[in-house]
C-alpha cells in the first residue's frame, strides 16, 4: 500500500487509514443511512485524526479485507454537539458517550486526487488488528487486488452473459478480482454457445458437476483456447491466436446437481436447433 501511495503522490506520514465494519445484520455503519456516512466518519476521538492531512476510507469485506471508498482532507476539529448533525440523524448512533469521547472532525471528500480511479476497486488486507479501525498509513498494508474498471466485466445475469475470449481469459486468470463470476458460474450446470465472430459459425457445448459447472468448463477454454474440441483445435492449429475470435454465451442453465445424461440430451437438442453439426463447429 505504501508503494501505491508514493506513486500517487501521498506522503504516508501525513495519511491515516480508516476501516468501517459491516454489522452482523448486514447494515452499514451502525445503522446510519448512506447519505450520512461522512457525518458518521467525522465523529472520532480527539487523537484519531491528529497530525494527518488526509485519511483514506475503507469498508470491511470478507475476513480482514477492506475496499477503498475515498480520500478525505482533514482540517481540524471542534466539540461534538447534536447541532452539527442533520435533524434526522439516527439517535441510536449518537449518545452521551459519543459526545463525551469524540470530537467532530472537519473533513471534506476530495474529488480530484490521484486515488479517485480506485474507489470501490482497490481492496487491501487490513491485517490482524481489525478492531483498530484507524491506523497510520505507515503501517503498510498488502494490496490484495484491484478490480477492473470496465463495465463489461460486471455479472448481471446468466442470460446476459456475452464474453469475448480476451474477457474470459482475464476473468479466469484473475479470479480473485472477479470472484462473482467464479461464484455464479460454478454453481450451475448448463448449455453454452461459442460463436466464431469471423465466420458466424457456432459451437454448442455443455457443462455439468463433473466439470465444476460452467466455470470449470470455461476455465479450460481460457487456458487452452479450444477446450479439447476437435474442430476448435483445428482452427487454433492453423492460427494460435484464432481463439480471440470466439464469443461465449449461455443458452440455458440447470441446477449443478442435474443428472449429466439429461444435460447431454439438451445439448443434442440445441445442436439440432442451431444445426451446428451440419453447418457449425460441432463434430458429433
Amino acid at each position: 500500500m505504501q508503494e501505491l501511495l508514493a506513486i500517487r503522490g501521498f506522503a504516508t506520514e501525513k495519511v491515516k487509514l480508516m476501516r468501517h465494519t459491516i454489522r452482523a445484520d448486514g447494515k452499514d455503519y451502525r445503522g446510519v443511512p448512506p447519505q450520512y456516512f461522512d457525518y458518521f466518519q467525522a465523529m472520532q476521538r480527539p487523537s484519531s485524526l491528529e497530525d494527518c492531512d488526509y485519511f483514506l476510507s475503507f469498508i470491511g469485506t470478507q475476513g480482514s479485507g477492506a475496499k477503498y471508498q475515498g480520500c478525505y482532507k482533514v482540517s481540524g476539529s471542534e466539540p461534538l454537539t447534536k447541532q452539527l448533525l442533520p435533524p434526522d440523524y439516527p439517535i441510536d448512533s449518537f449518545n452521551a458517550k459519543t459526545a463525551d469521547e469524540c470530537v467532530f472532525w472537519r473533513i471534506e471528500k476530495t474529488n480530484d486526487n490521484d486515488l479517485d480511479d480506485l474507489v470501490n476497486r482497490l481492496v487491501i488486507d487490513w491485517g490482524k488488528s481489525t478492531r483498530t479501525w484507524i491506523q497510520s498509513a505507515k503501517n503498510d498494508k498488502e494490496v490484495l487486488y484491484i478490480l477492473p474498471s470496465v463495465s463489461e466485466h460486471e455479472f448481471i445475469s446468466y442470460d446476459k452473459v456475452i464474453l469475448s475470449y480476451d474477457m474470459l481469459q482475464e476473468i479466469v486468470s484473475n479470479s480473485k478480482a472477479h470472484n462473482i463470476w467464479e461464484d455464479m458460474l460454478s454453481r450451475v450446470a448448463g448449455i453454452y454457445l461459442i460463436t466464431d465472430a469471423k465466420t458466424g459459425k457456432h459451437y454448442v457445448g455443455s457443462a455439468s458437476s463433473y466439470d465444476n459447472g460452467i466455470w470449470g468448463r470455461w476455465s479450460n477454454y481460457a487456458k487452452t483456447g479450444h477446450g479439447g474440441n476437435k474442430r476448435l483445435i483445428e482452427l487454433i492449429r492453423n492460427d494460435e491466436d484464432y481463439c480471440k475470435n470466439f464469443i461465449f454465451s449461455i443458452l440455458e442453465v440447470f441446477p449443478i446437481k442435474r443428472d449429466r445424461s439429461e444435460i447431454l440430451e439438451y445439448e443434442q437438442l440445441y445442436k439440432k436447433k442451431l444445426q451446428t453439426i451440419q453447418h457449425g463447429l460441432n463434430d458429433n
